[in-house]
């Protein structure tokens, strides 16, 4: 558990602009937030940032793949990911009891 702690912990630093560990415990509690949300967010962040960059919707294929079957596959995938993240239909959930991961 010591590593997913560190994991979220490094998540939060880089989803929300505080420096202090205070701070950020004192933004969870206020807007809410658990840590499978700062996941989420920090999961979507990532992808949105990715198609950003390297603008994947031009050609409808991903850049990090030679082949263009893979390619536009990959692209698929990786656009449906982000629907279904902003609309709720994928989730993370942390079952902090028992130690599992989902």
């Amino acid at each position: 558990m010591k590593e997913l702690e560190k994991l979220i912990r490094d998540m939060r630093k880089q989803l929300f602009p505080y420096h202090h560990e205070h701070d950020i415990e004192r933004g969870r509690e206020r807007w809410g937030v658990g840590e499978a949300e700062y996941i989420e967010s920090w999961l979507l962040d990532q992808l949105r940032a990715c198609h950003a960059k390297n603008r994947c919707e031009k050609d409808g294929r991903c850049v990090f793949y030679e082949y263009g079957d893979l390619a536009k596959r990959n692209y698929e995938i990786c656009a449906e990911m982000q629907l279904r993240i902003e609309n709720g239909s994928i989730k993370c959930s942390i079952n902090e009891g028992d130690g599992k991961e989902s």
